[in-house]
């Protein structure tokens, strides 16, 4: 099964804008996929009369689904592992830069359903557990879907979710498990505040920021898309600040205007001085 091309172009044109990803004729798998559920859930004849139906926009529920659908939120606890190794060092460094206000605000963006920030709350709980208590930390957890922002408010997971990257350990001090299924404890929820966020879009007011987790994110978008984002991204990250891409994202072609930074085994980015 494929989408005809108008309907297909279309498509590929509204998640350009509105979201900034990019697809094209090899993705038409993933398109069918991810929308035939839409429309079998609303009895609507074909993909086709889907796509036109959005096309049409009369009602706008109807395009926040294809495009939340169209989101890609592959994620798991501790991805890659050694990012939040260097995070610990990053931390380590920041505390003493920040002393004199005692506050750290760290953004997962992209966030999906809450494996990231919840990560990133167990090391602080777990290597800071007094600056938790006496410092004002802050996690902030974006994503455009607010379906996938649901689950990660929830914070209930399967085992095969929880299998993907959590040690036993973290399991047994931070999950409270029943029946299968894993909810993860108080203290780790307490330090993550889940936003709606579309990353092309407007954004809200964000405050300024000390460590940025866009990982895994500029996959998907074109370059003009990428720079741009960086360029938004550098606005609310602090001088001092670092900024984690994926492991197989960088800056080259994209902004001259940051350092490479190494930290146990892994990269992050620093702004560059103004001159």
């Amino acid at each position: 099964m494929k989408v005809a091309d108008p309907q297909f172009d279309y498509l590929c044109g509204l998640l350009r804008r509105r979201t900034g990803v990019c697809i094209d004729q090899t993705k038409q798998y993933l398109v069918v996929a991810r929308l035939m559920p839409i429309v079998r859930q609303r009895k609507i004849p074909s993909l086709e009369t889907l796509i036109d139906r959005v096309r049409q926009g009369l009602d706008p529920s109807l395009e926040k689904d294809v495009l939340c659908a169209m989101m890609t939120h592959e994620t798991s606890f501790f991805r890659d592992r050694k990012p939040f190794d260097s995070l610990r060092e990053v931390i380590a460094e920041l505390v003493q830069r920040r002393a004199a206000e005692r506050q750290l605000t760290l953004w997962s963006a992209a966030c999906s359903t809450g494996q990231e920030p919840f990560s990133i709350a167990m090391v602080l709980l777990e290597h800071f557990r007094d600056l938790v208590a006496t410092w004002r930390i802050r996690v902030i957890a974006t994503d455009f879907s607010e379906p996938i922002l649901e689950k990660a408010r929830e914070g209930v997971y399967s085992d095969l979710e929880i299998n993907r990257g959590l040690s036993p350990a973290l399991l047994k001090k931070y999950f409270r498990t029943l029946q299968g299924r894993h909810s993860i404890v108080q203290e780790c929820r307490h330090l993550v505040e889940f936003r709606s966020m579309n990353l092309n879009g407007t954004w809200p007011l964000m405050p300024m920021v000390d460590v940025v987790f866009l990982r895994n994110v500029m996959l998907y978008f074109d370059v003009p898309t990428r720079s741009a984002l960086v360029g938004r991204v550098r606005r609310v990250l602090r001088p001092d600040g670092a900024l984690y891409l994926g492991g197989a994202e960088t800056m080259i072609g994209i902004d001259d205007g940051w350092d490479r930074v190494v930290h146990g085994g892994c990269s992050h980015y620093r702004p560059k001085p103004r001159r």
